[in-house]
């Protein structure tokens, strides 16, 4: 062991630890050498069968805790290492290092799942794979620290097996102290308070930089800089480099449906991923497209035995810059903040629909979702919206019972609000009834656009009057009245009075004319006198 070059002594080592590492089909030991003294920087020492790195402890706490050489030192952590001398060194700098990687991968979580993480379950495997899978993209000769990872021999698994069980202990300390996780069998579940934090409080924008800050950080100390080369250029081999593209972190994140687990990722046709999810064989599935502007939507009808088994909905998100008359429906930008990213609707969508199942509300289930292809599979719902009811479907339930359905509506809109959330997209049409002879159960769908945090007037406006494009003047005073007493049943006056601001009529004006909804809003402030 060289540790006397460039000025070091025994002395002053503080650390050291030893990995395997395969170059080609030969493998052999390597050593990582900390010291307390920056004399002689950062070393590369290689010779046949052999490669020692020496430096200074201080580079590796500067690379654990800012990534200051690109990980090149504070990777060699996540090795199935063993500590040669400096035990108790070692441990708190892994640990160290353990803490941010977790903290890092939990925000990358949160950031591309949004409120959706709140249902994401995560093997110990995926935080490895997602903290390393970049790094062996940028410079595939790591792949050479990190061979045993997609490794079948059992020898080979133990030493995945090893460092997973430090990553597990990382993991477990974040469930405990930190509270940024929370264990769920043997996955992990972010903490939803966490989430909700994120996502629900004021979003700074984040100003990102056309170059990594560090490269800058590096440049400025030459020493640094010259080491990082060496180091760099220790790793390039002139064998073939292992590679593990394969592996995808993907693979081992899961979401919770009312159907089970499922992986958040498939390589199967969408069909064909949901019959494998449901146990679903000698099936035959139809496929029945369903008109929408913003969305792609199919009933999927499964047959078996002869007979219709289950109807499935399945909902594709579209990116709005896509639709050529999104300029429409973006008319009510300035009033409600209208979400536009299919990953955030469909995040959106899944966290609404799980937050008001569990408040007794009547949601659809989520069966079966595809987070890469932003496809979300729902029951059926067996019946008609309620724009349907009040117009071409009217015939079918006695005038009471409709009467009482619409103020229903308005009530259960009353009691969504007490729970906090917005709807945003309130529409009759967003409203399910089922269908008779079944006792009349009303759904709310479509929930993309919620929130928890948001104008309450404006769910309760874009109810009432947008009725008024469908209906006469007489009828839609009948509608905007029953709406609005239901809600009043329930909710606060305050919100219905908001609702008759001047900016959500000029708001409706592409959908209501501004005769009709004088009828409508002069019905509500009646409600409102009584």
């Amino acid at each position: 062991m060289a540790v006397e070059s460039g000025g070091v002594t025994v002395e002053d080592v503080v650390a050291i630890i030893e990995y395997p590492v395969k170059s080609g089909e030969e493998l052999f030991a390597e050593r990582l050498v900390l010291s307390e003294t920056q004399r002689g920087g950062l070393e590369v020492s290689i010779g046949d069968g052999f490669k020692e790195i020496s430096a200074p402890l201080s580079y590796m706490r500067r690379d654990i805790s800012s990534s200051i050489l690109g990980d090149s030192l504070s990777i060699r952590l996540l090795t199935p290492f063993k500590t040669i001398r400096g035990e108790e060194a070692v441990r708190q700098l892994q640990s160290q290092y353990l803490r941010r990687v977790v903290k890092l991968v939990t925000g990358s979580i949160i950031e591309n799942y949004e409120l959706a993480a709140i249902h994401v379950r995560l093997h110990p495997l995926y935080f490895l794979l997602r903290w390393l899978k970049p790094k062996l993209v940028l410079m595939p000769s790591l792949s050479r620290l990190f061979w045993w990872l997609g490794a079948e021999d059992r020898a080979e698994k133990e030493l995945l097996s090893r460092v997973l069980a430090r990553v597990r202990e990382a993991l477990d300390e974040a469930a405990g102290e930190e509270a940024l996780l929370q264990k769920a069998g043997e996955l992990y579940a972010l903490n939803p308070s966490k989430i909700l934090q994120s996502q629900v409080g004021e979003r700074r924008p984040r100003l990102k930089l056309p170059f990594n800050p560090q490269i800058v950080r590096v440049i400025s100390d030459p020493r640094l800089a010259v080491g990082a080369l060496r180091l760099i250029l220790s790793e390039v081999q002139p064998k073939q480099p292992i590679t593990l593209a394969e592996l995808d972190p993907d693979d081992w994140v899961f979401i919770q449906t009312s159907r089970g687990l499922q992986p958040i990722s498939h390589d199967e046709p969408l069909i064909e991923a949901i019959k494998k999810h449901l146990s679903l064989e000698d099936v035959d599935v139809r496929v029945d497209r369903r008109g929408s502007i913003l969305n792609s939507t199919y009933l999927l009808k499964i047959y078996a035995g002869g007979g219709l088994r289950e109807s499935l909905f399945v909902k594709r998100y579209f990116s709005w810059t896509d639709v050529k008359w999104v300029a429409a429906k973006l008319w009510a930008m300035p009033l409600r903040n209208f979400y536009l990213s299919p990953g955030t609707r469909m995040s959106n969508e899944v966290f609404f629909l799980n937050y008001l199942a569990e408040r007794g509300f009547s949601v659809p289930h989520i069966v079966y979702l595809s987070w890469g292809d932003k496809v979300l599979v729902e029951n059926a719902i067996n019946g008609f919206n309620l724009t349907e009811l009040w117009t071409r479907e009217r015939g079918r339930i006695s005038e009471s019972a409709l009467e009482d359905i619409t103020m229903s509506v308005g009530r259960m809109l009353a009691e969504v609000h007490g729970q906090g959330v917005v709807l945003g997209d309130c529409k009759p049409d967003n409203v399910m009834v089922s269908q008779p002879p079944q006792k009349p159960e009303i759904w709310l769908v479509d929930l993309e656009q919620a929130s928890l945090r948001g104008v309450m007037s404006w769910d309760l406006s874009e109810l009432i009057l947008y009725m008024g494009r469908y209906l006469d003047p007489e009828e839609a005073e009948r509608y905007a009245s029953l709406i609005t007493r239901g809600y009043l049943s329930r909710g606060r006056p305050e919100v219905v009075e908001g609702a008759l601001d001047s900016k959500f009529q000029l708001a409706m004006l592409p959908w209501t004319p501004i005769w009709t909804q004088v009828w409508m809003l002069k019905s509500v402030e009646r409600e409102l006198r009584k």
